[in-house]
């Protein structure tokens, strides 16, 4: 038996306390008034052999009560201890990440972990403390007593956080450094996903610790899982079927059986699909989905598989819109190829302003904005060209008869550090083509080997420096590029380096003119399409105006409001959602000052999915110089944690006891009250 707080074993002193008060009480003495005083040597020997028993109990319920009330303080317990542990703090990582609710018989392996904690925490010694860590929580650095550090293991769920062992041992190292050079043992409880440590990496080495893994696995365990899904099209259409793309991959040992695969929008199944993957290969299926109504759309994309069913559900977070609008400005009339090209999709609502009056305040509606075979670049196009990239549009220059040179470089320097060179009338054939750009990947299902590329005979050979961030989509043999792409700021500036007419090229008249127009200005309209993995550290940036300290933006789900970090990005705001949200689901980001709402899509961490293990040699090399040591049930069995239990809390038996002997009293001192007081005989 042992006491929590041994230092209030010294109330013990006010036993003392009744002790006195029977004294005292034993000095006080009853006249009683008497006609003859032959009976009053029997009257007073009566008296005090009552008193005597009387008051003898009273003080032993006193002094019992008092003593239960010092102990039940004191907190005893009543549990075998096995080996009493030479190190003054254990520091006990446990992996509650997805992978851990795969079952091994009865239990999880995460119950499996707790489990086996809960018995070295028992199996420790008095003064040892725990340092508690998983991965939701790897900022503890104070550590815990034994009943504090039960309490947290207790609280321990399954999360959608992925932790590597680099930031398990750099926390384990920063809570080190703030206590003092006592020895330390490390437990490790997980089932080591290859995915937490990173190829021919050092860990952190803590300073006079011992470092103990308890590896957990379950046998023979296929894990069949949804790794991502995606629309062609980043502009969802009411009117028609949009393209979804869903890939499935599959983990651990071979799937024996297939699976369905079911679309559902609002919670409503939309698609079902059968699936049968083949071991080792991914299976790739585009489902057409329809969509009805404008606004935000929860979209759920699920499969049926067991036992790990975290990864089973992909969602997407979609905002549909009834139309696409391209505005497009220049000194001209708007030239027929694109009349033409945008009247082939419906849907579309195509505006002209003159390039030397127009409207930056209207621009932020538009999905494309054209900049049709300008001369010149005006300071007003200049600066709403430069807002609406920062807003993340969608830019198209088609470049005119540019009567200077330098004044038009200098404003395409304000955007990017892109310039023309002097016009080149040769006939030049384009010979590269970049299939794989989202642009270019679904024109044709295979390029055909005789297709025919643009030609230009009059072109301006573009120059640009790595920090315009170029793509070149179709490329001349010399290798400048007739069509790039430029990511600037939030948005994308595509370049032609020709005029929009069949005079200086034969662009308006290829294959790809009117699809890639059309990818153009559905990838425009960007900001309504969201799906994020929780945990993921790469910022979601949202394209609103007016961003700044007052505009706080909230990610709420019911029962759930909490702020992410968040900073201006441009026109608009970045939110870093990783230390947020801690499940998947659908999630609304909202602010105060805003109008407008957003719906994001969480899913988790897919290298959660992969079941592979570190080998044992792996972590062995990454952990040198520090001596891992290997635990498994036998090696628990000798150190006496299965045979250790939690202490048994004696102070609740304490409390009992005092409540007993307080009523004793108070029956006592009742009873003597009614007793009736003894009368002398007189003869």
């Amino acid at each position: 038996m042992g006491f929590l707080f041994p230092l209030f074993l010294l109330a013990g002193l006010a036993l003392v306390i009744p002790v006195l008060i029977h004294l005292f009480n034993l000095r006080r003495y009853k006249r009683v008034a008497f006609p003859d005083t032959r009976f009053l040597r029997n009257i007073q020997l009566s008296t005090k052999r009552q008193a005597k028993v009387h008051n003898w109990r009273l003080l032993l319920m006193r002094m019992i009560f008092l003593l239960a009330l010092v102990l039940a303080f004191a907190q005893p317990f009543l549990g075998r201890r096995g080996t009493e542990g030479k190190a003054a703090v254990s520091a006990i990582y446990i992996d509650n990440s997805y992978s851990m609710t795969i079952g091994e018989g009865q239990e999880s392996l995460l119950q499996q972990a707790k489990k086996k904690v809960r018995q070295l925490i028992a199996a420790s010694g008095n003064t040892a403390r725990f340092l508690l860590l998983s991965n939701d929580k790897l900022a503890a650095t104070r550590p815990m007593l034994r009943s504090e550090a039960l309490e947290a293991l207790n609280a321990i769920r399954p999360v959608a956080r992925v932790a590597s062992l680099r930031q398990v041992m750099n926390s384990i190292v920063a809570a080190q450094a703030n206590e003092g050079k006592e020895p330390w043992n490390i437990y490790l409880f997980s089932d080591l996903q290859q995915s937490t440590l990173d190829a021919d990496e050092k860990l952190p080495q803590p300073v006079n610790a011992t470092v103990y893994c308890y590896p957990l696995t379950a046998d023979k365990v296929s894990n069949l899982y949804i790794d991502t899904a995606y629309f062609l099209s980043l502009n969802l259409d009411t009117r028609q079927s949009n393209p979804l793309v869903v890939r499935i991959k599959q983990s651990g040992a071979a799937q024996e059986q297939g699976s369905n695969l079911s679309v559902a929008v609002g919670g409503q199944v939309r698609a079902v699909s059968a699936i049968s993957p083949e071991a080792g290969k991914d299976w790739t299926d585009t489902l057409p989905l329809q969509l009805n109504g404008a606004g935000w759309q929860q979209i759920s994309i699920s499969l049926e598989d067991h036992p790990l069913s975290f990864d089973d559900t992909f969602r997407i977070a979609a905002r549909t819109t009834p139309n696409l609008s391209v505005l497009i400005v220049s000194d001209e009339t708007i030239n027929p190829y694109l009349q033409a090209a945008f009247r082939t999709y419906q849907g579309f609502r195509v505006q002209q302003e003159h390039a030397g009056s127009v409207n930056k305040a209207q621009w932020p509606q538009y999905s494309l904005v054209i900049l049709q075979n300008l001369s010149r670049i005006t300071p007003d196009v200049q600066e709403a060209v430069k807002e609406a990239l920062q807003r993340g549009q969608n830019i198209l220059l088609f470049p005119g008869n540019i009567t200077d040179a330098d004044a038009f470089n200098q404003a395409l320097k304000s955007w990017g550090d892109i310039s023309l060179g002097k016009v080149d009338t040769s006939r030049q054939q384009v010979v590269s083509l970049q299939q794989a750009h989202p642009l270019l990947q679904d024109v044709f299902e295979k390029v055909p080997d005789n297709i025919q590329l643009p030609v230009a005979v009059k072109r301006y050979p573009v120059d640009a420096s790595v920090a315009a961030n170029q793509q070149a989509l179709m490329s001349f043999r010399d290798g400048k590029p007739f069509l790039a792409q430029y990511s600037l700021m939030q948005g994308k500036l595509y370049l032609c380096a020709s005029s929009l007419d069949d005079r200086s090229s034969n662009f308006v008249l290829s294959y790809f003119f009117v699809p890639v127009l059309y990818k153009m200005a559905v990838q425009g309209s960007g900001g309504n399409i969201y799906a994020r993995a929780v945990g993921s550290s790469a910022p979601l940036w949202l394209p609103v105006s007016g961003t700044d300290d007052r505009k706080v933006w909230h990610l709420a789900r019911p029962g759930f409001d909490a702020i992410p970090s968040q900073r201006p990005a441009g026109i608009g705001v970045e939110l870093y959602l990783n230390n947020t949200a801690r499940d998947a689901g659908f999630y609304q980001l909202y602010s105060e000052a805003s109008k407008d709402t957003v719906l994001v899509g969480l899913n988790a961490l897919r290298k959660e999915s992969l079941l592979g293990s570190i080998s044992r040699t792996s972590l062995e090399r990454v952990m040198a110089p520090a001596k891992l040591h290997w635990l498994d049930e036998q090696t628990v069995g000798r150190q006496g944690w299965n045979q250790a239990h939690d202490p048994f809390p004696l102070w609740k038996i304490c409390v009992i006891v005092a409540l007993c002997c307080l009523a004793g009293e108070t029956f006592l001192l009742l009873r003597k009250r009614k007793a009736p007081e003894p009368v002398a005989a007189v003869s």
